[in-house]
């Protein structure tokens, strides 16, 4: 196992699928700081009610799972990785900032959620197509904390569409 004391920070090497998912999902987290910018200039902000509620709750979970993933990057020392989960909190966070303004448009939620998700689906196959782990923990850890996310982002659309 390796010793994060004994690792110096360096830029990992990444194949084109790995690009490919952080390409797509920084477009959505662009979309999820933008939108946290204009709730913050909105006058009103207002806990969320009723699908919205449940949109946010589903948000705060995967924001809180991405807190996490700092402590996790830090471990592996790599810098793209650890630059890219501080986006990833910035995006979420905006998101769920972003539920809050009595103004923000669902389609803005809808984008954010959507590309996440197809983001997640790319990183599934660059997961399977390079066995990918991380550290010590199997593929199918990997895998399976990946389909919390994806799962997540499903319901979100889902939520979006009956309503």
């Amino acid at each position: 196992m390796n010793n994060s004391r004994e690792k110096s920070w360096h830029v990992g090497h990444w194949p084109g699928l790995a690009w490919l998912e952080t390409i797509i999902k920084l477009i959505a987290l662009m979309i999820g700081i933008i939108a946290a910018v204009r709730a913050l200039a909105v006058p009103e902000l207002a806990f969320p009610k009723g699908i919205s509620l449940v949109q946010f709750v589903i948000l705060v979970i995967l924001a809180v799972g991405l807190l996490a993933a700092i402590v996790d990057r830090i471990a592996d020392r790599e810098i793209v990785a650890m630059v890219f989960v501080v986006i990833n909190n910035l995006g979420h966070w905006g998101m769920v900032l972003a539920i809050t303004a009595v103004s923000t448009p669902t389609t803005t939620l809808s984008l954010f959620a959507g590309l996440m998700l197809l983001g997640d689906l790319v990183k599934l196959w660059f997961i399977r197509t390079h066995q990918f782990t991380v550290r010590d923990y199997g593929q199918r850890v990997v895998i399976g904390l990946t389909a919390i996310y994806i799962t997540g982002y499903a319901l979100i659309l889902f939520l979006e569409i009956i309503v």
